[in-house]
């Protein structure tokens, strides 16, 4: 069990690193006093334009992949267990994003978070996962709605795989694994809620792919 709280924390450190946030301040401003009030890369696109929510995104979906990879080849001579906590370093990726202690626990949502945790457990399913993002992004317009489909996605394929026995670890670790990977996504569909309430209300603001940002004072 200490192994797992390390690695936890492990991912809780390198999820933390909160690039949304130290981009404003080198331009002198707080992406949390503006837009969604989130320090992750939709806010930062919208706040300081295309260039930076780009830049937010590769550095969010990084911070994921590097600690993930770290511990697939840790455990690398333990197949059982090498995707199981790679899950465990990605479940504190998510926290620490979401709730940086430094920050007064004011992260993001975890999305391109995500992206980077997925590509480093299996590419295949990041690949499907982004489609479904891009394409409901497409079609709607909507950054909240294309995550929030996107993390329903994963919680019905972690159920599935799990109720037929393919989960990628050992048959003793599969609760487990159906656990985290059920919180993860459940965590970002949380931390969207205020975003659930405006499109319910038809209040949420669509998506401007170009954008140079807010003038913020």
């Amino acid at each position: 069990m200490m192994e797992k709280i390390l690695w936890l924390a492990i991912g809780y450190l390198f999820g933390s690193f909160q690039s949304g946030y130290f981009l404003g301040k080198a331009k002198g401003i707080d992406v949390r006093n503006y837009g969604s009030h989130s320090t992750g890369a939709t806010n930062s696109l919208r706040v300081m334009g295309t260039g930076a929510g780009i830049l937010v995104l590769l550095l969010d979906a990084a911070k994921a992949i590097i600690p993930c990879l770290l511990a697939r080849h840790y455990f690398a001579g333990q197949p059982e267990l090498t995707l199981l906590m790679a899950l465990w370093t990605a479940t504190g990726v998510m926290l620490g994003h979401d709730y940086p202690f430094y920050l007064g626990f004011r992260g993001g949502k975890g999305v391109a978070s995500t992206v980077g945790v997925l590509l480093a457990l299996d590419w295949r399913v990041a690949l499907a996962w982004c489609l479904l993002f891009i394409v409901t992004c497409f079609l709607f317009h909507y950054v909240s709605l294309s995550s929030i489909l996107s993390m329903v996605f994963l919680l019905v394929l972690v159920s599935v795989l799990y109720f037929r026995h393919t989960l990628p670890v050992g048959e003793t670790q599969s609760l487990e694994f159906l656990a985290l990977g059920l919180f993860n996504p459940l965590l970002s569909i949380f931390r969207h809620r205020a975003n659930i309430g405006r499109l319910v209300r038809g209040e949420e603001s669509p998506l401007r792919l170009f954008t140079r940002g807010m003038e913020v004072k």
